[in-house]
């Protein structure tokens, strides 16, 4: 009896332990699915807003695409920092990965966020040309609401946001992460985001999984090349700006710049 009374107080014990590492969890790897809804995002803001120019090679695209491409990506963090990359999918289909690349819906950026500094280091390679954009994080004006959702096995807290630039935003954070970061560079909430949507951008991220772990590696070598051209969220912003406006109209461009500056 003795005995028995031992061991559920050792078990009693290791489940506490636990709890509480999970409750106060500080360090681990997030797997996201990066959803983007592909026919919404080419009917609404390319084949809508294109010139007499463009609007009839938009229009042959839209038939070939599905309703949605998922890109997987990948989050690892600390008490003070977030490393957000993509991850290799062999399963992504190639002809929708090309138009992915065409269109500029998505960079391949990897980004390195300081919540203690409030810094941020985006590493991009842009048809060929491997540029690191040096900025602050985003102070988004967020409100917290009594809405609740299940994501990865955790209870997240819904929370509307708006960024400097006016892009209006939901996020969903959980308490037992009391992290303030999540996918790409999105802060300010008091635990990680799990969920993020982003709906004039027609694109969502959820985690699918989370691991903790006392001790997580970011690799940082892309960030240290001190000969890599650096530049701020702006100069980026302009110079690719210049560079799309040749090809697509403005506020189809303008689309382009807020979805890779998130």
């Amino acid at each position: 009896m003795l005995k028995y009374i031992v061991f559920l107080f050792l078990c009693c014990i290791a489940m506490g332990l636990k709890a509480q590492y999970t409750l106060f969890a500080r360090s681990g790897h997030i797997s996201y699915d990066k959803t983007m809804y592909m026919k919404n995002i080419v009917s609404k803001q390319f084949v809508a807003k294109a010139d007499a120019n463009s609007k009839q090679f938009f229009e042959q695209i839209l038939p070939k695409l599905p309703e949605n491409a998922v890109l997987k990506k990948s989050l690892k963090f600390n008490a003070d920092e977030t490393l957000f990359e993509p991850v290799k999918d062999d399963n992504l289909d190639q002809m929708v990965k090309q138009y992915i690349m065409m269109l500029a819906l998505d960079f391949e950026s990897i980004t390195l966020s300081n919540m203690s500094t409030r810094s941020f280091l985006r590493y991009n390679d842009i048809v060929g040309e491997k540029i690191i954009v040096e900025d602050t994080m985003k102070r988004i004006k967020w409100k917290i609401t009594d809405e609740y959702r299940e994501i990865a096995g955790y209870n997240c807290r819904r929370a509307n946001g708006v960024t400097p630039d006016s892009l209006y935003v939901i996020g969903f954070y959980c308490n037992e992460i009391p992290i303030s970061g999540g996918p790409e560079s999105v802060n300010g909430l008091p635990g990680m985001i799990l969920g993020l949507v982003v709906p004039s951008q027609h694109v969502s991220y959820f985690a699918t999984k989370v691991e903790l772990s006392n001790t997580v590696v970011m690799d940082k070598k892309k960030f240290e090349n001190s000969k890599m051209k650096r530049m701020t969220r702006k100069a980026m912003t302009d110079q690719l700006t210049s560079v799309l406006s040749q090809h697509m109209n403005k506020e189809t461009v303008r689309f382009i710049m807020e979805l890779g500056n998130m």
